[in-house]
């Protein structure tokens, strides 16, 4: 959706858990990776998208940028949740320079928050025809589709405010959904004949973007993810969320039942699912075309078989996906096995990282 080559950014997608980096540089052969690295953030220093512990979250990115040896000052970072709006408009067919005069007009209608406390952007995703270049040409007989999107100032300047304290500049806010999408479009061959949807599971958020005909349709945040397994795990076993964790990955203690164990992911898998149904159920009362496939990323595909799960109960293919695959990683400068196990984890820094500065 997004490429660009020039003045490269730092990208840092920052989630409940985690935060990751990535850098790219664009060469003859297309991309390549110059940096990869994560950093795990304290409890409670992001929820549900918003920053709660910004000293937290500065300490992690001075250890983080120390490690990876960053000198550019420059970043892209993802915002998601419950404070970021994103829809889907069709109106006539106008200038761009109209269209910004009638958004905000038309945004107010969909975002409930007061308009003045949020930043508004929009794009231009389909279009009946050229979209006009001087203003007056409307065409009422003609439609555009525009994706408004519209974030809390108060969040946004949470994450800036961090960024100022430790020596760097936030050039571009993406959203994560969109992320998504760039990193997909990168490495995958988009069908211009089918929906399909970009779903990454974090740990307490599962980012959506329904893509049709090759362009984003319909995007949602929900805000559970891997940590909804581990509290089942949790509940059940009358143990530690810490422990917890380790057991949903595999490590289960010998006097433990594996069966109950399977039987308890199992039902916090299905229970996953069923909001993605329902977020499928919400795009297909509105298009004509119906979800074909999920392309799965995120912290949580270290859970062995997901995607197995997730197939068995949406019964539709499902891929976990590597956003390495089109990228360029020297191997004197990193682990093949850890930058392959990184592939389905990386979707959203990857995205970010194919931002610039010179972008809208």
């Amino acid at each position: 959706m997004f490429f660009s080559s020039s003045q490269p950014l730092v990208a840092l997608d920052i989630g409940a858990h985690s935060v990751k980096l990535a850098q790219l540089k664009k060469g003859r052969k297309g991309f390549e990776l110059v940096n990869f690295g994560m950093i795990q953030l304290p409890e409670d220093t992001v929820l549900d998208g918003e920053l709660e512990n910004p000293q937290a979250l500065a300490d992690a990115l001075r250890n983080l940028l120390k490690s990876e040896k960053i000198k550019n000052k420059n970043a892209v970072i993802g915002i998601s949740g419950q404070s970021v709006i994103i829809k889907k408009i069709s109106v006539p067919l106008m200038s761009e320079e109209e269209l910004i005069e009638m958004i905000r007009e038309e945004a107010e209608q969909y975002i409930p928050f007061d308009i003045d406390e949020v930043h508004l952007d929009f794009a231009i995703v389909k279009a009946e025809g050229e979209v006009p270049v001087e203003k007056g040409a409307t065409n009422e007989e003609r439609q555009m589709d525009v994706i408004i999107v519209a974030v809390r100032k108060e969040v946004i300047q949470k994450y800036t405010d961090v960024f100022k304290e430790i020596g760097m500049k936030v050039k571009v806010v993406d959203l994560s959904a969109f992320a998504l999408e760039n990193a997909f479009e990168l490495n995958y061959e988009v069908d211009r004949d089918a929906a399909i949807a970009l779903v990454n599971i974090g740990g307490s958020m599962t980012n959506i973007n329904i893509m049709e005909a090759g362009v984003t349709a319909f995007s949602r945040d929900i805000t559970i993810g891997g940590s909804t397994i581990s509290e089942e795990i949790q509940k059940n076993m009358s143990i530690g969320f810490k422990e917890a964790e380790k057991i949903k990955l595999g490590m289960i203690p010998r006097e433990m039942n594996r069966a109950d164990i399977i039987a308890q992911v199992k039902d916090a898998v299905e229970f996953i699912c069923g909001e993605l149904r329902k977020t499928f159920d919400m795009y297909e009362k509105t298009s004509d075309m119906k979800v074909s496939k999920v392309y799965l990323s995120g912290g949580s595909c270290l859970l062995e078989g997901i995607d197995l799960l997730i197939h068995q109960n949406l019964k539709m293919e499902v891929e976990v996906v590597n956003s390495f695959r089109n990228v360029y990683c020297n191997s004197k400068n990193f682990d093949e096995q850890y930058i392959e196990a990184m592939g389905p984890i990386a979707a959203i820094p990857v995205g970010l990282a194919l931002r610039s500065i010179n972008d809208k």
